[in-house]
Parts: C-alpha cells; sequence; structure tokens
C-alpha cells in the first residue's frame, strides 16, 4: 500500500525518487533539476508525502485529467447522436427519434451480427460501401489506436479474444511497459470459452514465428496444449518475453470466467461483462485500471468496465489500431453493441 501511494504522489508531483545503495533519496524532477536527501530529512520527505495522498483520499481521478471519454465523438451528453454517427446513420437509412432509446433499437436491426454467430463466421456486408463507411468510423474513434493518459496504475487489464487478438492486447501492455507506463498487476480476464478450431489450431497457439508477440528464447510447451480462452491466455504469457523489471515487480492474476446458461439450457461463451463480475468475486482492491484492448472493441469494453465496476475505480481503456482489412460489418457490430452498453450505463 505504501509502494502505491507513494507511486500516486510522485506522480502528481513531477518527480521520480530514487533509493542509493546508502539510503540516500535521490530526488529527480522532470525539468531536470534534483536534490539529495538522507536520514531524517529523507524519513520527513516520504512520511509528508503518504500523509498528503492519503488526505486526498486516494482520488486519483482528481488528481490529474484522465482520458477524454470514448463516448464524446459518438453521442452528446444528453445521448443524442453527434453529426458524424448522423452521417453513419443516414448512410444505412437508418431513421429514429432522437433519443438514445430509438438509435439502440434501429441500429441493433441493422448493424448487429446474426445472434448465435461470433464475429469472424459474419459475412463479409456493406463492403462495396467501405471507402464511404471507413472515414466516418475514423472519425468518431474506432479505428485509431488509443493510449494512456496516465504513467502509473494499480491494474493493467488485458481482455480476452482469440489468440491473435490476446497476443496483440499484451504485447501493447508490455510495449507500454517499455515506454515507462507502470503497473502494480496485470489481470487476464479470460472464460471457459473452448478455442476456435481453425482460428486456435495447435499450429497458431505453438507458432514462434506469429507476428504479434514474440516468444522467449527456449520456449516450450510444458504440459498439454489449452482447451479453453483462460488457459490459452495463461500460455500466451509464458511464452512471452518480458521486459526488464516486469516480471520482478508485477503481479499477475488470471480471471476465469465460467460458461453462461440461456433460457433455453445451452451454453454460451461468457462475455465482458461476466469477466469482469467474474473478477470483482476476487475482491479487488479498489484503485486505477488500464483496460488493454484493441480497434474498435475498445469504447465499448470501456463502457463495460464503467457499467460494471464500482466507482471506487478509476477507468481508462486503450488499444492497438484496428486492423487494416477489418471487415466493415465487424466495426458496425462492435458500435451497435457499444450503443446498446451505453444505453444501460446511463440508465
Amino acid at each position: 500500500m505504501l509502494k502505491r501511494l507513494l507511486a500516486k504522489s510522485f506522480s502528481v508531483f513531477c518527480v521520480n525518487v530514487k533509493k542509493d545503495k546508502d539510503g540516500t533519496l535521490i530526488i529527480l524532477h522532470r525539468k531536470g533539476f534534483f536534490m539529495y536527501l538522507r536520514g531524517k530529512k529523507a524519513g520527513l520527505f516520504l512520511f509528508f508525502v503518504v500523509i498528503l495522498v492519503s488526505g486526498l483520499g486516494g482520488c486519483e481521478m482528481a488528481q490529474s485529467k484522465e482520458q477524454a471519454d470514448l463516448a464524446d465523438n459518438v453521442l452528446d451528453k444528453q445521448g443524442r447522436p453527434t453529426e458524424t454517427l448522423q452521417k453513419l446513420l443516414d448512410l444505412f437509412g437508418i431513421e429514429h427519434d432522437g433519443t438514445l432509446e430509438s438509435v439502440v433499437a434501429e441500429t441493433q436491426k441493422v448493424w448487429l451480427r446474426p445472434a448465435g454467430k461470433e464475429r469472424w463466421e459474419v459475412a463479409l456486408l456493406h463492403e462495396g460501401n467501405r471507402e464511404q463507411i471507413l472515414p466516418l468510423l475514423k472519425k468518431i474513434g474506432s479505428v485509431d489506436a488509443i493510449f494512456p493518459s496516465q504513467k502509473n496504475y494499480q491494474y493493467g487489464v488485458v481482455l480476452g479474444a482469440l489468440v491473435s487478438r490476446v497476443r496483440s492486447r499484451f504485447a501493447f501492455l508490455l510495449d507500454l511497459w517499455k515506454k515507462g507506463i507502470r503497473f502494480d498487476e496485470v489481470v487476464f480476464l479470460g472464460g471457459e470459452r473452448p478455442l476456435h478450431a481453425t482460428l486456435e489450431s495447435a499450429d497458431l497457439l505453438l507458432d514462434p514465428n506469429n507476428k504479434e508477440l514474440p516468444f522467449s528464447e527456449g520456449w516450450r510447451l510444458k504440459e498439454k496444449l489449452p482447451e479453453t480462452e483462460t488457459e490459452m491466455m495463461k500460455m500466451v504469457f509464458d511464452q512471452a518475453e518480458l521486459p526488464e523489471g516486469f516480471a520482478e515487480n508485477v503481479n499477475v492474476t488470471f480471471v476465469d470466467a465460467q460458461m453462461q446458461q440461456r433460457a433455453d439450457g445451452t451454453l454460451r461463451r461468457p462475455t465482458t461483462n461476466d469477466t469482469v463480475e467474474k473478477w470483482l468475486e476476487q475482491n479487488p482492491e479498489p484503485g486505477s485500471c488500464l483496460f488493454v484492448s484493441n480497434q474498435p472493441y475498445t469504447r465499448r469494453q470501456d463502457s463495460v468496465a464503467r457499467t460494471y465496476l464500482p466507482k471506487r475505480f478509476s477507468i481508462e481503456t486503450v488499444g492497438s489500431q484496428a486492423y487494416q482489412d477489418l471487415p466493415i460489418v465487424t466495426f458496425l457490430d462492435s458500435l451497435a453493441r457499444w450503443l446498446y452498453q451505453e444505453k444501460k450505463r446511463r440508465g
């Protein structure tokens, strides 16, 4: 706890603090000047920092500027479509009465993928209008990468997906670490979803030349091949070449959400909200969370996190840019699901 309080305070004061071998504190300001403290002075400095930050109530959100709301480019504060979203709706002839409820109802009919179908199973619809649609999707923030606004987070949260996306998300997080972004704990939100026979085949799971995440030198499979998403995420973590200081300073947690039963008795894979709720069952200490997804799923998963996590958690969601050849139907399906989730979040 003391380590976290100090990390937050140093971020607020724009300083980095290092401890020399003889116990001397070396305080380095980001503008270049520095000072040395040892003995009682060093102790008083740390005492002052802890008291100050504790007095602030741990409200990191109040201390610094947060990431802009990912809804701003799509909806105004009253839940009405922005000009760009309206242009996208007009392209599809989607009519509504101006309310979020009406927009959600109509986009669910036109943009949502058929029930029971995964993203990769849907036909490549709407590709004939790609040149008209993609610039609008880019303008509302569904295409380009999103990066963190802070330097320190209590949690870095990697969201579950197909193995290729899990690797790209973990690679994105590791790249953030290399650039100076720090986490006390990394949480992998996974579930019991069975792996896809083709898109998560043994060849793909064991491919050291995959384009998303390099293997550590000499990695070998220690146990049987993974069969579920959570098992796959554990393997991806084990395969990865971790940057200096990561393994020694970051705790790692794997969340395994169960398959969910539908009303007709059949099972469905756990969704993002199922995995978030499963994590909360572990009673994590409230703190700052950096969720790592990838485009175009970042916005919806941000909304899910804000819906289900208590307000004592501060939330940012980041992710790499969308694949250049990603089907338009995938963007639209994700946008429709976000609109639905945002209506739920706003009540």
